[in-house]
């Protein structure tokens, strides 16, 4: 009678779909929650609230899990769900607030370890979603010049870097490509045209979706340059055109832009491509900082129809840098990365900056990207952000890598 009880009540737990674990397994510690990914969020117009989706591998010996979320690193006043599965949407969060969060897997009256903290930025704003201009944007610093004398031989970019280089282009299958570090790219990518270089930064739009804008005004005649051999900001009434941001780190210092028109719709949007000065000493910051203005005045000025504008490019700063310089002043314009206001995320934690490592350098606290594209979330909708480095089944990045960063892809409603 016994035995026939307890295989009736096993069987019952199989249909039901849950696993009768041997008494031995559960009065074992369940084990450490593994790397914790925000995966999608959403913001609620009816309440102007957000939400966050978590997922996480599942645990040895987990029957549930605990998820703790606080806006303090410190994870003080956290708060607590609970989950049967590996994956939970948190809801009714502060819009535009950074959270972190703690998974810890449960077994019976037995508890594991918590999960490395993670944090992301709820959504600030829902976006537009009808009547909005879709479209896709890339920025990938190819590392032409510089590291054909930083790295071994095998990196090569003629001979190993550049073909793969440009598959990785075209792959990511983005309406506009801003590159940075192009000076020996001498390859456009099929189906794109080169609306602009100047300095190493080439921008690309794809020639099916985009034509160049005509020109507002006849050509100004081009100034000389200074003393340093910089040439000042040019082209104010062309479609296309380049910013001088100073001569910082022994070079001078440029971004550029064009205004691409949509074939389709005839909607405008500007695209600008720049990269930052490198570095983390007080006085290469404060350049980055100045940079910055420098590049957010210039691009007012060349902007009198207020096109929508898209930043793009490697800002050579995050959220875990020690001089997180570039966010306050784009902030203060009203202008968020898109990995912040994305509504799902893909390798979030994998850095954009992969140093030619065949393992991928992982970010926990923010994932740490230099490469960004920068929105305005009151006019833009951020549908999809994806660190699009080519990581093969065995978790390794695939080889050849073309460059010591990754391309960034996002997916935009323009409003």
């Amino acid at each position: 009678m016994r035995r026939a009880l307890v295989a009736g009540i096993v069987g019952l737990l199989v249909v039901t779909g849950l696993q009768a674990q041997p008494a031995s397994a559960a009065s074992k510690k369940p084990a450490k929650v593994g790397l914790v990914s925000f995966v999608k969020a959403n913001y609620n117009r009816a309440n102007g609230t957000a939400s966050l989706s978590l997922d996480w591998p599942d645990a040895k010996r987990a029957d549930k899990y605990e998820i703790f979320y606080s806006r303090n690193y410190s994870m003080s006043k956290a708060k607590l769900k609970k989950s049967r599965s590996s994956k939970i949407t948190l809801t009714k969060l502060a819009a535009g607030r950074d959270y972190f969060v703690q998974v810890r897997a449960v077994n019976g009256k037995k508890r594991g370890s918590r999960s490395t903290r993670v944090g992301h930025t709820a959504i600030v704003r829902p976006g537009p979603t009808s009547n909005a201009l879709r479209l896709r944007v890339m920025t990938y610093n190819v590392c032409s010049d510089v590291c054909d004398t930083s790295v071994t031989t095998r990196y090569s970019w003629a001979t190993n870097r550049q073909g793969p280089a440009v598959e990785r282009m075209v792959a990511g299958n983005a309406d506009i490509i801003a590159t940075q570090e192009a000076g020996k790219l001498s390859v456009v990518p099929p189906g794109y045209t080169q609306a602009v270089y100047k300095s190493a930064k080439r921008l690309f739009y794809k020639t099916s979706r985009f034509d160049l804008a005509p020109a507002t005004t006849p050509a100004p005649v081009r100034p000389p340059d200074d003393k340093n051999g910089c040439s000042p900001t040019y082209a104010w009434g062309q479609p296309t055109g380049y910013i001088f941001l100073g001569r910082h780190s022994k070079g001078c210092r440029y971004a550029v832009w064009a205004e691409l028109v949509d074939k389709a719709t005839g909607r405008s949007v500007l695209a600008v491509d720049v990269h930052t000065v490198s570095g983390e000493s007080k006085d290469v910051t404060e350049s980055r900082r100045q940079e910055m203005v420098t590049l957010l005045d210039n691009v007012k000025r060349a902007n009198p129809k207020k096109l929508p504008v898209l930043y793009a490019g490697d800002f050579n700063s995050h959220k875990n840098s020690a001089n997180d310089v570039v966010r306050p002043v784009m902030k203060a314009k009203k202008l968020y990365d898109a990995y912040d206001v994305a509504r799902s995320l893909t390798n979030q934690h994998v850095n954009s900056y992969n140093s030619f490592r065949v393992s991928p350098r992982i970010g926990y606290k923010w994932g740490d990207h230099l490469d960004k594209v920068w929105v305005d979330p009151w006019t833009t909708r951020v549908d999809a952000w994806y660190n699009a480095a080519l990581i093969g089944a065995d978790g390794l990045m695939v080889k050849p890598i073309p460059s010591d960063h990754s391309p960034v892809v996002v997916d935009l409603r323009i409003g």
